[in-house]
Formats: C-alpha cells, sequence, structure tokens
C-alpha cells in the first residue's frame, strides 16, 4: 500500500467514526482500527486531530461539489423559474436531511477553523470552493457577470447553511418553508436584474 493509499484510508475512516461519534468524541485510536492502520502513522501524516478533521472536511466539501456538478443540466435553461430554480435548490435541501451528521461535522469545523490557526486556512479554503463552485452554477445558469455571480452565491451558500443548521437543529424547523421562500426570492432578484437590464 502506498503512502496515498495509507492517507486515503485515514481520511475515510475518520469521516465515518467523526459522522458516527463527533469531533469530541472520536479518537485517533479508533480512526486507526477503522482504517487498518497503525495509530502512529495518523499522527505521522496529521500531527493534529484538528489537521485530520480539517483534511477530512476539505475532501467531503470537494466531493460534494462534484456531486453537484453532475446534476446539473449540460444546457442552461432558456429561462430561470421559481421552479426551475426550486429543483436545483433540492440538490443542498436533501443533503441536510439525508445526511444530518455531515451538516452536524461541518458546523463544529466552522468553530475549529476559528480557534484553531491551523485549520483556519483550511475553513476559509472550503468555504472559498464551495462560494465559487455555487457561483459558478449561477453564471452558468443566470448569465449574471462573475462578480454578480459570486455575491449571490455568497448570500446563497449562507443562506443554505442556516437553514440546514436550524434544520438539524430542531426536527420541527419548517425546512420545506424556508427553501420556498429562498426559491421566491431567488427567483424575484433573478427577474428584477433581467427587467432592468431590458430596454
Amino acid at each position: 500500500m502506498t503512502d496515498a493509499d495509507k492517507r486515503d484510508r485515514i481520511i475515510e475512516a475518520a469521516y465515518q467514526v467523526l459522522s458516527e461519534k463527533g469531533y469530541d468524541k472520536a479518537s485517533t485510536k479508533e480512526i486507526a482500527s477503522t482504517a487498518g492502520v497503525a495509530q502512529g502513522l495518523i499522527n505521522y501524516y496529521f500531527p493534529s486531530k484538528d489537521l485530520l478533521f480539517a483534511e477530512v472536511f476539505r475532501r467531503e466539501t470537494q466531493k460534494y461539489c462534484d456531486a453537484f456538478r453532475s446534476l446539473m443540466p449540460a444546457e442552461p435553461p432558456s429561462q430561470l423559474t421559481r421552479a426551475s430554480i426550486g429543483e436545483l435548490l433540492e440538490i443542498p435541501k436533501s443533503r441536510a436531511m439525508m445526511e444530518p451528521d455531515w451538516f452536524r461535522l461541518r458546523y463544529e469545523l466552522f468553530a475549529i477553523g476559528l480557534r484553531n490557526e491551523n485549520a483556519a486556512s483550511t475553513l476559509k479554503e472550503t468555504l472559498e470552493i464551495k462560494r465559487q463552485n455555487i457561483a459558478d452554477t449561477i453564471e452558468k445558469l443566470s448569465g449574471f457577470p462573475r462578480e454578480q455571480s459570486v455575491t449571490v452565491a455568497s448570500v446563497l451558500y449562507a443562506m443554505i447553511e442556516g437553514v440546514g443548521l436550524q434544520k438539524v437543529a430542531d426536527s420541527d424547523f419548517k425546512y420545506d418553508e424556508a427553501y420556498g421562500l429562498m426559491a421566491d426570492m431567488l427567483s424575484a432578484y433573478y427577474n428584477s436584474v433581467v427587467m432592468k437590464d431590458r430596454p
């Protein structure tokens, strides 16, 4: 097994253990056992648990972005409607429903990145990856200029994270209604820009 294979196995095992146990209860001993490697090997590749967790987050963020891209239509729709926007929002919406543990892990990383210098750069990087991925989608579908797409992406990402947090923390939270309003807001914004640009 190559070094890259061992490192990948550790990251995959860490994701599994962190998802099941959460950050505080996840031990490097259990991660090593799940990965089938010596515990010392984890310390060799990742000097701290925070750095391992940050790498898990980076990897899973990239996988999520790749999965989102694969679901995008090859050609943008001729027009963006409230319904088509709602369909696109089903992708992040379903993630919090199907994988609440992943959302919990993300919020833990946010906290780690804010308090740990070593993890801060990974947090910044993963936020940028997600923002740029969303901006790519917005630019492709709406035809907005890049700068405007990035601004819209920043706001949309904040809404997705905030609504997801509320759903994970409160099972009674009106999740569908929140996403419905998000689709209405995006549709209204898109139509206002389109109308403004018409002669």
